[in-house]
């Protein structure tokens, strides 16, 4: 009988442990499932995982595109990973949650400056360039936005839409820096606007997103609280309307300031590879944004139109392509091919702006007022949406 008590007793305390270990591994699923993208415990747990299946989706992407054809993938996914792996990411911010891509990365097919942004200068040496440029009679250019505008799906540097836009425009007197970051919302490009974009005395300024906004309203929690700026512990976020009317304040803002410093602004919107007939290219996670984006296309060219600023639609360029490979890398991202379309058709676009002699005022000293009369304006714990204008 002790035995068979000690027995039971062994059973029953391996049982418990069995539950207990079983308890504990749906408990760490649950928390990487539902917290995915946040700080802490479930972003240790998850960044393995997430590097894991980006490597996988990264590598189909690369064998469906033919510009990869003579590309080393194992070299290219590998500069890939160190750019968005969280260890080395550069903080933008205590108020803000967001981090660049990783500083100081370079590859032979990526390069990022000690901001994360993809170049070969230097913050410092950026603003010092931008100067020189003036000084010589030369216009600069400060591109915004997220990965699209940043090249991810380019070959390497030279293929992306900021480099290839360069070259076109290098002999009419223009350089363009490239502030765009991966996951950059409309929130984030006032932000790199404001603390980095005017310091480099621009002339023009592109923004080109409305897939990243877009984004955040069709994936519940992926990339955590980022579209939503001061707002991000409003329960109000809940509300899709309230990011439309958020969206549009952050565009109303960005090309405000550029009323008042007197440059040029183009508001590029970006495509989706669904534009594109019979696009089959990640067609469910198209379908979750499909809903939204004619509203981002409206409150685009309304922001535009309320301040004077050119509206691009990038969409149409592709509408009459067959297939969607040859210009998207992936639902949004753009191959070489479609890189160097985009490029044209912005080339375009500028040449038609007209020729513009660069301004003479001190924006380092007048940035403060501006921004100032922003804040005052549009940011005092409410939000204004498009019917207020």
């Amino acid at each position: 009988m002790p035995d068979s008590n000690i027995s039971k007793n062994y059973k029953l305390i391996s049982v418990t442990i069995v539950l207990g270990v079983v308890g504990t591994y749906l408990g760490i699923l649950y928390l990487i499932n539902t917290f995915a993208g946040s700080s802490g415990l479930a972003h240790f747990l998850n960044s393995e995982n997430v590097i894991k299946n980006h490597r996988k989706e990264l590598t189909e992407k690369i064998q469906r595109d033919p510009h990869f054809n003579e590309i080393n993938t194992e070299e290219y996914i590998k500069e890939i990973e160190k750019i968005i792996t969280m260890e080395k990411k550069r903080s933008l911010g205590e108020w803000v949650s967001f981090k660049s891509f990783t500083p100081n990365v370079s590859g032979k097919h990526i390069t990022t400056n000690d901001y994360g942004m993809r170049s070969q200068w230097n913050l410092k040496e950026m603003i010092q360039r931008a100067k020189n440029n003036h000084a010589q009679g030369k216009r600069n250019i400060v591109m915004l936005g997220g990965s699209v505008a940043f090249g991810y799906g380019a070959t390497n540097n030279e293929q992306t839409i900021s480099s290839l836009l360069g070259d076109k425009l290098r002999s009419d007197g223009y350089e363009i820096f490239n502030l765009a970051q991966g996951g950059y919302t409309s929130f984030m490009d006032l932000f790199s606007l404001t603390s980095i974009g005017l310091y480099l005395e621009p002339d023009i300024i592109i923004v080109m997103e409305g897939y990243a906004d877009t984004y955040h309203l069709a994936y519940k929690s992926i990339g955590g609280e980022l579209a939503w700026g001061p707002f991000s512990q409003s329960e109000q976020k809940i509300d899709p309307e309230f990011a439309f009317g958020l969206h549009f304040q952050n565009l109303n803002s960005i090309l405000r300031l550029g009323t008042n410093s007197n440059y040029k602004s183009i508001i590029a919107l970006q495509p989706l590879s669904g534009f594109e007939n019979n696009s089959t290219i990640e067609i469910k996670k198209i379908n979750k944004m499909w809903d939204f984006y004619p509203r981002i296309r409206e409150i685009m060219k309304l922001a535009a139109k309320n301040n004077n600023a050119e509206f691009v639609d990038l969409s149409v360029i592709f509408k009459e392509e067959k297939k969607a490979s040859i210009n998207f890398f992936d639902k949004v991202h753009l191959t070489v091919t479609g890189q160097r379309k985009v490029a044209e058709v912005m080339y375009k676009k500028i040449k038609n702006l007209g020729a513009k002699k660069p301004g003479t005022a001190n924006r380092s000293q007048l940035r403060k007022t501006w921004i100032k009369n922003i804040l005052e304006q549009d940011y005092k714990g409410k939000y204004k949406t498009v019917e207020d204008y």
